[in-house]
């Protein structure tokens, strides 16, 4: 695939990657490498989109935005299936994600009609401002730099670029670098829409060479990432030299609390749906589970019962239930994890092993103690489930608060009041009471505490984080 910079299909003599199946690792297609001096035009451009999608209405933005709605909506197949054949997600979790993108993109259009600004009153102090009346408009942020992660890359495109471009901002779209095809087809349905191409351009290569080149670029107002912390703190770093803007949403080491007097059948139910979605590659998905001894024994029969009816294989086979991780590589690294628990003394009861490339077995580590890697800031994305023994509330707090992390949370109790009294003393951003911690609607106001990240993303607080509050005051006029 050919990518857009400057108005200009980029791609033809430019070294390429290859962009893989994690199934089968067979070569679906290849983008462009391209070279830095393609991302500082990518940059230069921006500026001049900015000026032509910014300088339209919010009436006008919206109707181009609705024709993409339309185009993607008559694409959505084609899509969900380009998105399986590079993630190794189901069709049916690939199918989920293009839903909730149309709904997520409209939200915004609906919300950016009815984002107002102020009239501040005049008279409100003593002095010569009792005759001024001031009023407030909002503006696109400017230039931003979009940077996608391989687990949702629909899904975040949507919060991400979407809302930016709503709001009237240019973006520089850097998919990831494993699955970048579902959003550059994407990024050309906004160009047959009416979005101008300088407007919203994609860079495709290596994060670690294109995120540098782009994140240091005095040229941006502003960008939003999500991945993980080590990569956000990088991202960070390189952004303060030029003041830039930073929306970050970043790792995780979800709690999932199961206390004594918890429905047991509900909580198995919900943990195997929260870990095991996306083949346990979802950044709030419940990662530590955290079992008051009096149900724990229960918990982990059922839970073990029911991950064995697990139907693991080819997604585009509507019959298997989990498809495999992003990459070998990625599988490799769970491996690797679960023998460091092991190592450490954790006892695997069920899986622990990688399947043929990229498929990892469901996995249950029981015997996992606080002061084990996994039971603080090693973040396992994969289908794999510590088992950590509390005997009181406290410690069950003690414990889920001693991770660098606070993205969400999980409690469960009969008692709605005793959980969420619990999940008020979590350090932590979302709490599910009863539910699995892989919780996220369009209108929530996502993000972490601590280490997960900066900043909320959501129908309900994007748009005003990605524009900014101008002041006019008419003086003396009263």
């Amino acid at each position: 695939m050919l990518v857009n910079i400057n108005g200009k299909e980029i791609g033809e003599g430019l070294k390429t990657i290859e962009i893989t199946n994690p199934v089968n690792g067979n070569v679906i297609d290849t983008v462009p490498d391209v070279p830095e001096a393609y991302i500082n035009e990518a940059v230069v451009a921006a500026r001049q989109g900015l000026k032509e999608w910014g300088g339209l209405s919010q009436a006008s933005r919206n109707e181009i935005i609705y024709k993409y709605i339309q185009l993607y909506e008559e694409q959505r197949h084609e899509i969900a299936r380009l998105l399986t054949m590079e993630t190794g997600k189901t069709l049916a979790e690939a199918e989920d994600e293009i839903n909730v993108c149309t709904r997520v993109t409209r939200g915004y259009c609906e919300m950016a009609a009815h984002l107002y600004g102020n009239c501040l009153p005049g008279g409100s102090t003593l002095g010569n401002q009792e005759k001024d009346i001031v009023f407030t408009r909002r503006e696109p942020l400017g230039v931003m730099a979009i940077i996608l992660p391989f687990n949702y890359p629909v899904d975040l495109y949507s919060h991400k670029v979407m809302s930016a471009l709503v709001a009237g901002n240019a973006v520089i779209i850097k998919p990831p670098s494993y699955n970048p095809l579902a959003v550059i087809r994407m990024a050309q349905l906004l160009y047959e829409a009416g979005v101008p191409k300088c407007a919203a351009q994609v860079v495709t290569g290596k994060g670690s060479v294109v995120g540098d080149c782009l994140c240091g670029n005095p040229g941006l107002d502003a960008i939003s990432m999500t991945g993980s912390t080590e990569v956000g703190r990088d991202i960070y770093q390189k952004a303060a030299a030029n003041l830039t803007r930073v929306f970050l949403e970043l790792g995780g080491n979800d709690a999932f609390i199961v206390m004594d007097d918890a429905d047991i059948d509900l909580a198995v139910e919900e943990a195997v749906g929260s870990r095991m979605g996306n083949s346990g590659q979802i950044c709030c998905a419940s990662k530590r589970f955290l079992i008051h001894q009096a149900v724990k024994q229960e918990f982990v029969e059922k839970l073990v019962k029911k991950l064995k009816k697990v139907k693991i294989g080819d997604p585009l086979d509507a019959e298997n239930t989990v498809g495999c991780l992003i990459s070998e590589s990625a599988a490799v690294q769970v491996e690797e994890q679960v023998a460091l628990c092991v190592s450490q003394g954790a006892r695997c009861i069920l899986g622990g092993k990688r399947r043929d490339r990229a498929f990892f077995e469901p996995t249950v580590l029981d015997g996992v103690t606080g002061d084990m890697d996994v039971a603080r800031d090693m973040e396992i994305f994969g289908p794999v489930f510590p088992i950590i023994t509390v005997t009181s509330e406290e410690e069950a707090i003690s414990l889920a608060n001693q991770s660098c992390y606070g993205l969400s949370g999980a409690v469960f109790s009969r008692n709605t009041g005793r959980a969420v009294s619990i999940a008020s003393r979590l350090e932590t951003a979302g709490n599910v009471i009863n539910g699995g911690s892989a919780y996220r609607t369009p209108d929530l106001a996502f993000g972490g505490y601590k280490k997960s990240g900066i900043g909320r993303e959501g129908i309900s607080r994007t748009l005003e984080e990605l524009t900014q509050e101008k002041n006019y005051i008419l003086k003396g006029v009263l």
